[in-house]
This record gives C-alpha cells, sequence and structure tokens, in this order.
C-alpha cells in the first residue's frame, strides 16, 4: 500500500480510503500499518482493552487538537494556551500565526521559539484563557511496542470533519524522533502523537511512503529546550558540507552517556587526548544522552571552533577545551 490522498477525506474517528471509520475499525487498521511482530501476542481482548482506553483519552486530546497555519496542526498543553508544534510548521520566532479551534474558532498566536534539528516548534495563543488543554507525559517514556493514538488535520483544517485519528504502535524511537504505525498525511505537521494515558509523547514531524514510515519529534526534545523554545530561541541546525566541526570519535550507548569506542588518528578528539572508554557528559552544558545528541551539539559548530567538553574517566570528572578539526568521514554511524 502506498499513502495517497484518499486519506485525506477520511472521517473523524479513523481512516480507511475515504470511509468514515469507528473507532474499533482504527485499531484493526492498525495492525496493517505496523510490523506484524509488534502485534504478535495481542489478544482479541487486548484490542477491546486498548480501544475503551483511546475512547477514555479522545475527547480531551480533541479538545486541544488545532490547526496551525495554512495546513499544520498543533496541540495546546496548557491553560494559558501553549501550544506544540513542529517548527517547519511555526516557521521563524516571532511572528503572527493563526491557529484554528475545534470549533472553526480562528484565534490569534505568536510563534515562539524552534528546534530545527529536532523539527520541534512553540506557539502561543493569543487572548484569554483557560484554553483546553492535554497534559504533558509523566510516566514512562514510550517504548517499542507501546500502543499510542495520533489526531491531526490532513490536507488542513476541516471543521465538519474534525480532528482525524490513528491508532498504531511505536515501532523505534531514539532521541530525534519516534517511529509509529499511526499513518500520517500532508497536514498532520504538528499535530499531537499520544499515549493510552491521553498525555503528549510526540509531535508529528515527517512521513516517508511506506505506511510505517511515520516520524514524530519525541516530547524529551521539548523539555531539554523548553526554556529556549519558550525564550523564542531558533536554535541552530548541523551544518552542512565540509565546514561542519568534527571531533573525530565513534561512541556507543553508556548508562552515564555515550562511551568513546574510537579516536580517529589526526582527530580533535586525539589532539586534545581523549582516550577510549572515556564517558561524554556534555558538551558546552547541554547534557549528551546518546549519539544522536552529541551529533547535534557538534554538528552545529564550524571547523576551528572551541567546545568544552566535560567527561568521566577511570570514575573522575573531567573536562576538556577541544578545537575541532574537519571530518575525515562522512556521515560515519555513531561517529561526531
Amino acid at each position: 500500500m502506498k499513502k495517497n490522498d484518499d486519506f485525506l477525506k477520511a472521517g473523524r474517528t479513523g481512516s480507511c480510503h475515504g470511509q468514515w471509520v469507528p473507532l474499533g475499525m482504527s485499531l484493526v487498521l492498525a495492525l496493517f500499518y505496523t510490523p506484524f511482530i509488534l502485534h504478535a501476542q495481542d489478544t482479541l481482548a487486548d484490542f477491546e482493552a486498548t480501544q475503551r482506553r483511546v475512547q477514555a483519552a479522545l475527547s480531551q486530546a480533541m479538545a486541544s487538537t488545532v490547526g496551525v497555519g495554512q495546513g499544520g496542526s498543533g496541540v495546546i498543553v496548557s491553560a494559558d494556551g501553549l501550544v506544540l508544534t513542529a517548527a517547519h510548521v511555526s516557521g521563524r520566532p516571532n511572528r503572527r500565526i493563526t491557529c484554528r479551534m475545534p470549533d472553526g474558532q480562528r484565534v490569534q498566536a505568536e510563534t515562539l521559539g524552534r528546534f530545527d534539528y529536532a523539527d520541534a516548534g512553540m506557539i502561543q495563543l493569543q487572548g484569554e484563557g483557560p484554553w483546553p488543554h492535554s497534559p504533558l507525559m509523566e510516566s514512562m517514556p514510550a517504548a517499542v511496542g507501546d500502543w499510542c493514538f495520533a489526531l491531526g488535520h490532513p490536507g488542513g483544517f476541516d471543521e465538519d470533519r474534525g480532528a482525524v485519528l490513528r491508532v498504531g504502535k511505536v515501532i523505534s524511537v531514539r532521541s530525534d524522533f519516534i517511529r509509529t504505525g499511526c499513518e500520517l498525511l500532508r497536514g498532520d505537521s504538528g499535530g499531537p502523537l499520544f499515549n493510552l494515558q491521553g498525555e503528549v509523547i510526540g509531535i508529528h514531524s515527517r512521513i516517508g511512503e511506506p505506511l510505517d514510515d511515520n516520524y514524530h519529534a519525541p516530547l524529551n526534545a521539548f523539555l531539554k529546550m523548553w526554556d529556549e523554545l519558550l525564550a523564542g530561541v531558533s536554535l541552530p541546525n548541523v551544518v552542512s558540507g565540509r565546514d561542519r566541526g568534527s571531533l573525530g570519535v565513534g561512541v556507543e550507548s553508556h548508562a552515564q552517556g555515550v562511551m568513546v569506542k574510537e579516536v580517529r588518528e589526526n582527530s580533535a578528539a586525539a589532539a586534545a587526548g581523549f582516550r577510549v572508554s572515556d564517558i561524554i557528559q556534555a558538551i558546552d552544558g547541554f547534557a549528551i544522552e546518546d549519539r544522536f545528541e552529541l551529533r547535534w551539539a557538534i554538528g552545529k559548530m564550524r571547523v576551528g571552533d572551541s567546545v568544552q567538553i566535560k567527561f568521566l574517566r577511570d570514575g573522575k570528572q573531567e573536562t576538556h577545551t577541544v578545537e575541532l578539526g574537519k571530518s575525515t568521514r562522512w556521515q560515519r554511524r555513531g561517529s561526531s
């Protein structure tokens, strides 16, 4: 199956080739959208329980899902009207934008900060609240195999149709994206991904052609940059081409940061004295939890820029100031 515009005719509770479908059917459709292995242990009772939980969470989730701008979506997450959306939907900070409430009301808003690397953006509604809103995730972070549901406005805001529901499972999780079987389409960008508690766990970001190629900016990407986004800061993306700075290490995941598994010859890391088994914990004060965050923290810098790196060596914390060099490899997996 390929993604196509027939889905843009989807009904209020689900999507299936232009037909209005009940919530129960949207759960069945999730079987087609998500790798079968993730459903191998599910029983009919599991599907029924999932349906009940989605139904219980849906009213509040629908009330907080809004249209944004000329064809995007977003979700209100506070009574005073803070909206989370995708960076490519919100655009540059400090501009006027219109949001559409579920009842069709047009509300003026102002764009706040954006974090392009994670496709995370914020918007502030203007006017008096309190606004209907959904809670942010407070339970355990999303994990592979978890049920989830997505809302958004594919094809643009349609008051008669309302936000469209898709139900699926989490396929993979990284610090810079969540991939799910909740099929996304044009206009869904910036809309919310929920767990079965009705908590926001991500924001729709981008799609691929297969039905299960749906990517969402994880909530943690917003939380790590929350103050900067609220303050209207436009956080830099990675530098393109050969101007991008390089540390010259290969790393792997570690409970306390990322562990150096390789120090390349003639690299900035080698010149600074880094060793295999050093555990990198922070770059210029930004906490590093995995190699994707390291890639951003280094990749946004240019050749010749200096960074301060906090790391553990033999259980003792140290700090080195490193002048970044040129990359000796292009896009090598697990390296920065």
